[in-house]
């Protein structure tokens, strides 16, 4: 035995346990460095942390997220609400209804939207992350004319798509310091309110951004190959013109069409990357951002569209 083994072999068990933290850390400072004053979009669903492991799941968030904006990122974060808004309908009685994956709304399901969103959901979440010691402040895409909206369907009530962004808002509070969390209802030029998807909005704000990351934390934990068949396969890279050919070809189910739609319109309108990471893991944002290995999906320009003046960091 070596003396350098010897003297490994001699150590503590709290010293190994420190030295494991230091090799965290010598991995993660190139990361931390490349990354500084970059801006990240991270939308995170309704449906993460399901049970007894809610409170700890985003108390988990919550502190990556305080993390990233403590090394110098650039941190917007667009949050969903589907369970908690389909439990509140449940006990009022209301009849939740879905369309291709977008909930029907109808009066009473849209006070439902909103009591949920802006009364329980944002300011949950403002809390927690203002509890890990960021800045946080929750906005509605109704605040400052952040999100225009356009109704979607007749058929589908007050249920809207993203007519326009302005994100001078965003923009002011990023350039303080302050996390944005941003729940999605937006106003339409009629002034009446209508309940988006977050996963739309969360692509919307990068693409007006001008984002370098957009990444949407989910329960799965990640795209598949062979989605539903016994030989599929975790994809950990892909293009834009690999899921253009999964969508023609009904690769894609139906609830994770709006976040490959919204990577693909992000990705062509400048965001860097975009990311399907499994909420469920924790740390997924840090293993993502800070690791050599990263975890998820990463989602990239098409070979022949990726090249920039900058190249963006990978």
């Amino acid at each position: 035995m070596s003396v350098v083994e010897e003297a490994q072999a001699a150590l503590p068990e709290r010293a190994l346990l420190a030295q494991d933290k230091a090799r965290v850390l010598r991995e993660a400072l190139p990361w931390i460095t490349r990354w500084a004053d970059r801006t990240v979009v991270v939308k995170v669903g309704g449906s993460v942390g399901q049970g007894e492991t809610t409170s700890r799941m985003e108390a988990a968030f919550a502190a990556d997220v305080a993390l990233l904006r403590s090394v110098g990122l650039h941190v917007v974060v667009v949050h969903g609400g589907g369970p908690q808004i389909s439990h509140l309908a449940d006990r009022l009685g209301l009849r939740s209804e879905f369309v291709d994956g977008r909930r029907v709304t109808d009066h009473a399901m849209l006070e439902a939207v909103r009591y949920v969103l802006l009364g329980q959901v944002n300011p949950r979440l403002v809390g927690l992350i203002s509890r890990a010691g960021a800045a946080a402040v929750g906005i509605a895409g109704t605040d400052g004319q952040l999100v225009t909206a356009q109704p979607a369907d007749r058929e589908l009530g007050y249920v809207g798509e993203v007519a326009r962004v302005d994100p001078r808002v965003l923009c002011s509070l990023l350039d303080d310091g302050v996390v944005p969390v941003v729940a999605t209802v937006a106003r339409g030029p009629d002034g009446q309110d209508y309940n988006i998807n977050a996963d739309t909005v969360a692509a919307a704000l990068a693409s007006a951004l001008r984002a370098d990351k957009l990444i949407y934390l989910s329960n799965v934990a990640g795209l598949y190959d062979a989605f539903g068949s016994r030989d599929r396969s975790l994809l950990s890279e892909v293009h834009v013109a690999d899921l253009r050919a999964m969508l023609d070809t009904g690769q894609i189910v139906t609830g994770m069409v709006p976040k490959i739609t919204g990577c693909i319109d992000a990705l062509e309108q400048g965001v860097g990357q975009a990311h399907l990471l499994d909420g469920r893991v924790e740390h997924a944002l840090l293993l993502e951002i800070f690791t050599d290995a990263g975890v998820g999906t990463m989602i990239l320009p098409s070979p022949e569209a990726a090249a920039t003046p900058a190249e963006r960091a990978t």
